[in-house]
Formats: C-alpha cells, structure tokens, sequence
C-alpha cells in the first residue's frame, strides 16, 4: 500500500509540473542579463543616447557655410515712371518725365554666408554634453531599477519552488502518518476520531501544496514579465545556493555614485551653463558674407541674347551687437543661480536621504541574518522532536494530539526557514541599490 502511495505522489507531482515540464533553467546572473538585453525601455533610451550625440553634430552643422542660390525671371508689363526735376534740351517743361529699365529683367545670384565668431558655439556644445551624461545616467538608473525588479522576481521564484517542496515532502509525511494510523485504527490501537484527523491532515496537505503550486507558476510569470520573455523559464538554482554568493560587506559605501544622485549634479552644471548662456548672449556675433549676381535687362525674353547680361558682386562682414535687450538676460541669469542653490540643496539632502537608507537597510539585513540564524537551530530542534515523538507515539507512549502538535511545529519551522532566507536575499539586494553597489 505505501509504495501505491508512493507512486501516486510522484504521479501527482509530475501532473503539477506540467507547466514548467519544458521550461528552460535559468541562473540569476543569467536572467538579468536576458533581461538587460530584452527590456522595451532600455533600447528606447539608448536611441535617446543617440538623438542627445547627434545635437552637437547639428552645433557644428551651423558653423559650416550657408550657400543659397536663387533666380528670379521677371516681366514688367509697365516700366516705373520716374520725374526728374529738369528739363532736357530743347524741352519748355520745367521737368522730365522718364521709365526705366527693360520689359525683361531676370536675375540669377548666388549667396553664401560663414559665421566668424559666436560666443554661443561653446556654451551649446559643453550643454549637449551634458545631456548626453544625463541620457546614459537615465539608462544606468534604468538597468539598476530592472536589475533590482529581476532579482527580487527570481528570489521570490526560488522562494515559491521551495515551498513547493516543502509542501510535497509535508504531504508525503501526513499521507505516511496516515497509512500508519489506518494499520492502528485497524488494530483497535486508535478511535476512528483519530484516524479522521489524520484524514483531515492529508486533505489540508493537500490544499496547501496546490496553492503552493498556483503560486510558484505565478513567481515564473511575473520573472517571465519582468524579462521581457514569451520562453518558458525556472529557476536553476535553490535558496541555498544563491544564498552562499549573495553575502554582502559592511561599509562598502558608495552612495556618491547613485544616480539619483548624479541627476541633480547634472540638473547643477545644465543650470550653470544656461546661466553663462545667458550672459553671452550680450556678445556680438560676426559673420562673413558674399554675393555674385547676373542681371538682364532686355527688351524681347531672349535669356541667350549676348550683351545683356551683367555681372555684380559684393563682400563684407556683418556684426550683430546687442544693445539693450529689456534686462531679459540678466533676469533669466539670476533665475538659473537661484536653481544652481536650488540643485545644491538638494545634493546635499539627496546625500543625507542615501546616507540613511544604507544605515536603516543594513540594519534590516543584519535582523534578516540573525532570524535566519535563529530558524536553522529551530528547525533542527523540531525536526529532533518530531522524529522522537514518532517513536513515542509508535510505541505507545504520547497520544495522537501531541504528534500533530510537533508535525506542526516542525512545518512552521521550516517555513520560517525558507521566509528567513528569501527575506535576508530580499533585505541584500535592497542594501545593495542603496549603498550605490547594486
């Protein structure tokens, strides 16, 4: 009978695992990694990266010639009159009446225009630098928050397979009591109140390890989400083994390089730049410029008609010097150094914020050790007692009642276990992102 039982267990279990039968396993440094590669949002930021590289592109765009050419054919269906005030030879009129030009003037110049100097080009170059290091700080806060999300994701995935096991070696062990208390019952050893109670075990073990099964399939749904994946997936490896290489060290402080951090540092020097920006608007701006044009003055359209075309050009050197321009740049200067104090106190608050967050983190870590430590010796001591009690209870000596009462003891021992583990993982990685090593 017990190998029947046996067998059906294991047919049982095998029916659970449907849903993973053919899943791939996974490691943890191997899910975020697919992550990384997979996740929306980092490849969007990455053509933002893009977009910010190609602003200082454009800055030197403006420095190089602008060359225009244009043609205007024209056909003036009535000459400008103009009044001279005299008269010609001859003439009894005290002025001159006269029309000038040609029917047909048509025209083809050719324009080209080079700044010289332009105390802007800098400031805006040092500015798209800047949003450059702001984009690629955007994609690292990015990959840190999707790294925290994956692995917290694959703990509680390792966390939920282990209570899986838990619940198939529970179920087995009430099934077992079961088959033993059924030999009893049948020797007259027992009531059949008590051989309900085992009953009533195996039927709770039962739910318990179903739930267990619903929620570990729901943990490998919420790390296929957060991968960014349609493929089947596990975790590979148990509480125990990413347990061993996820120790941290106290004091290995780096929170001056969190990006929370560097955005406000960031948001300081875009702030000082638009300041200075501002100031050199007031600077002259000087640039080069020439024309070489030919006109046509005829009376018939004949583009090709000899003589009747005429060459021009010219060359010179524009300035463009602001006088007064209402105080608006030296308002909006003083509106970028009131921001500048602004992002100042901010750093400073970031800092003292980041400061205790890796104080109160490394506590909470500390107590997660330390209930860890504490749930390894219960659960040792319970599994003691109930291997004793079973003894007891075979021979006679303690009643049903207080075999259940250490069957019970040794489950909450060992999922006080399992919960000790995942939150000190859990309380690690959340240290971690706040000491700025995540």
């Amino acid at each position: 009978m017990k190998t029947n039982i046996i067998k059906a267990f294991a047919f049982l279990y095998m029916c659970l695992q449907v849903g993973v039968v053919n899943a791939q396993k996974i490691s943890l440094n191997e899910a975020i990694q697919k992550g990384l590669e997979n996740r929306l949002e980092l490849k969007s930021q990455a053509l933002n990266i893009e977009i910010a590289n190609q602003e200082n592109e454009k800055v030197k765009a403006r420095w190089l010639p602008q060359v225009s050419a244009n043609a205007d054919v024209r056909w003036n269906t009535q000459l400008q009159t103009t009044v001279l005030p005299f008269a010609l030879p001859g003439s009894s009129e005290s002025q001159t009446t006269v029309q000038l030009g040609r029917p047909f003037n048509n025209t083809f110049a050719l324009q080209a225009e080079q700044k010289v100097y332009d105390a802007n080009k800098k400031v805006d170059k040092q500015v798209n630098a800047t949003q450059v290091e702001v984009q690629k700080n955007t994609l690292e806060q990015q990959k840190i928050n999707i790294r925290q999300a994956i692995t917290e994701a694959y703990y509680s995935a390792v966390f939920n397979k282990e209570k899986l096991k838990l619940s198939e070696t529970a179920l087995q062990r009430a099934t077992a009591y079961l088959e033993a208390a059924q030999v009893k019952f049948e020797q007259g050893a027992i009531l059949k109140n008590d051989l309900d109670k085992f009953s009533l075990d195996v039927s709770n073990a039962k739910l318990t390890h179903t739930k267990n099964q619903q929620d570990y399939e729901l943990s490998l749904v919420s790390l296929q989400y957060q991968l960014n994946t349609n493929d089947k997936i596990e975790p590979a490896e148990d509480l125990t083994s990413v347990f061993s290489y996820s120790q941290v060290i106290e004091n290995q402080l780096n929170t001056d390089k969190r990006t929370e951090l560097k955005v406000e540092e960031f948001n300081l020097q875009l702030n000082e730049l638009n300041a200075q920006k501002q100031k050199v608007k007031n600077l002259p701006t000087i640039s080069a410029y020439g024309n070489y044009s030919f006109f046509q003055l005829a009376q018939t359209f004949n583009p090709f008609a000899s003589g009747t075309w005429f060459p021009a050009n010219y060359i010179g050197i524009r300035a463009n010097i602001p006088i007064f321009d209402g105080k608006q740049a030296k308002l909006s200067t003083q509106d970028y150094v009131i921001r500048q104090k602004i992002n100042q106190y901010n750093i400073e608050r970031l800092k003292n914020d980041f400061n205790y967050e890796s104080k109160s983190t490394w506590n909470t870590l500390q107590q997660s050790k330390l209930n860890l430590e504490e749930a390894k010796k219960n659960i040792k001591l319970a599994q003691q007692i109930l291997e004793t009690d079973k003894f007891r209870f075979e021979k006679g000596v303690i009643v049903v009642s207080d075999l259940k009462n250490s069957e019970y003891s040794l489950q909450n021992a060992e999922n006080q276990y399992l919960s000790s583990i995942y939150n000190f993982l859990v309380a690690s990685v959340r240290y971690k992102k706040a000491s700025g090593n995540l």
